[in-house]
């Protein structure tokens, strides 16, 4: 490359690794259950990884999102190899895996992307990258409180900790993870989110940063000594929740447990930027974080008139381009929505009002394409017919609804393990209804989730 021309993405994620590991290579880079990981190690683990990917220049490369030090260098080894990363769900079946893959690697990107993820559009899912603006810049991470140094000579605790528990397949965590990491930070991450096992390690660690999905928030507060848990955020000053809508009196209850001033909420999607919100703040809605343009449409596409409900819009000031893999990269200011509703204030400041949208479920903060699980469900031998939708559930905010109507009689148990093989865990049933031939009655059943 020519000295004038200006670096690509690669370079500036190649050149901020290096640098962390020259600059702060005992620091620690990961620290999962049972491992832990300086810049230096990562680095070196990356390296070699790399060597054996080879160059994959813009090539999207699926990676089995595991939550733990080892995946992290997976990721690295990708950008390492010039290639962009798609976390998935290590419980993928193999025929989606292959597919999203192969759909991911078609066209080019001249937007020089950085991650992949699966996004629902339609009700069915597609690769969705994520490129322009560097994820070393710290904007993003800087406007919900990430990505700041430790002081010299830290090697971990203290402001410096971003502490997740979501799945690393999320858009979400797995951005801010990236963006903190990038930005010199330590990661402090948990493989299978477990209440007791979190509050040890975030007493531990000290973490000044933690996502938590709202099914967690839940979990925590409902598992754990509420002394133990105040005693593991006292070093926090900010408590991310995002992924879904938090139920109020889950919210509530935190409030209970954490200052207001700590507890904060993101709004946003992986084709845009979002806002971000302290509890402590004495206005309705939320603002734009810095670089996010966010508007709210009618029926004709048109921005809504102040306080009235439409469909949410978001663009970008900062540069950050969302395109589908295999269509054209699109210009940073392009609006792009997820179908949620919404209502904006005089100020601009933003209140979400609804994320029921046609063919997405969110189940744990997992968004769940229902035409893929009514495919899946219909292709089995003996279902004649069904229907698929979301429904409320307590606990996981939505969950799935199976009615079938079957060629010849169905057990419950025998469909549950069918989607055991062929769904992932958010996508199972957990509620059926199935009418079969010469049974007087429909067998009805309820089947926990594991998420």
């Amino acid at each position: 490359m020519p000295p004038s021309s200006p670096p690509t993405t690669a370079l500036q994620i190649r050149d901020a690794l290096e640098d962390h590991a020259r600059e702060r290579g005992d620091r620690l880079a990961v620290i999962d259950a049972t491992t832990a990981l300086t810049y230096g190690q990562l680095w070196q683990q990356a390296r070699a990884r790399s060597a054996l990917l080879g160059p994959r220049p813009g090539t999207v490369c699926a990676v089995s999102a595991t939550s733990t030090c080892a995946f992290f260098a997976d990721v690295a080894a990708i950008w390492l190899a010039g290639g962009v990363p798609m976390p998935l769900d290590p419980k993928t079946p193999p025929p989606l895996r292959t597919a999203m893959t192969r759909r991911a690697s078609t066209g080019t990107h001249t937007c020089h992307p950085w991650k992949a993820v699966l996004s629902v559009v339609g009700g069915t899912y597609r690769p969705l990258v994520t490129g322009g603006e560097p994820p070393t810049v710290a904007r993003k991470a800087h406007a919900v409180g990430l990505g700041r140094l430790p002081k010299a000579g830290s090697t971990g605790g203290g402001r410096s900790v971003a502490m997740f528990a979501s799945p690393m397949y999320l858009n979400g965590p797995f951005e801010f993870a990236a963006r903190h990491l990038l930005l010199g930070g330590t990661v402090a991450i948990l493989n299978r989110f477990e209440p007791r096992a979190w509050v040890q390690l975030a007493a531990a660690m000290e973490p000044s940063w933690v996502f938590l999905a709202p099914i967690q928030i839940r979990r925590l507060l409902d598992g754990t000594d509420p002394h133990d848990l105040r005693t593991a955020l006292a070093s926090v000053h900010t408590l991310m929740h995002s992924a879904a809508p938090c139920p109020p009196e889950v919210r509530a209850r935190l409030l209970k447990v954490v200052d207001a001033h700590v507890v904060a909420e993101f709004y946003g999607a992986a084709e845009y930027d979002g806002t971000f919100v302290r509890a402590d703040e004495n206005h309705p809605g939320a603002p734009p974080i810095p670089g996010a343009l966010l508007r709210v449409v009618d029926a004709t596409g048109s921005p809504a008139p102040v306080g009235q409900i439409g469909v949410i819009e978001g663009a970008s000031t900062a540069g950050m381009v969302c395109h589908y893999a295999g269509a054209p990269c699109t210009a940073a200011d392009a609006w792009r929505t997820v179908g949620d509703h919404g209502t904006l204030d005089s100020t601009g400041r933003l209140t979400v009002t609804s994320v029921d949208t046609t063919g997405r479920a969110i189940v744990g903060g997992v968004n769940v394409a229902l035409g893929r699980v009514h495919a899946v469900i219909a292709a089995h031998p003996d279902v004649r017919s069904c229907q698929v939708i979301p429904i409320p559930d307590d606990t996981h905010g939505q969950v799935i609804s199976a009615r079938l109507t079957t060629f010849r009689p169905l057990t419950a148990e025998a469909l549950h393990a069918y989607c055991a093989t062929h769904l992932r865990p958010a996508e199972r049933p957990r509620h059926l209804h199935i009418n079969a031939p010469d049974q007087p009655t429909a067998e009805e059943t309820d089947h926990a989730l594991s998420m």
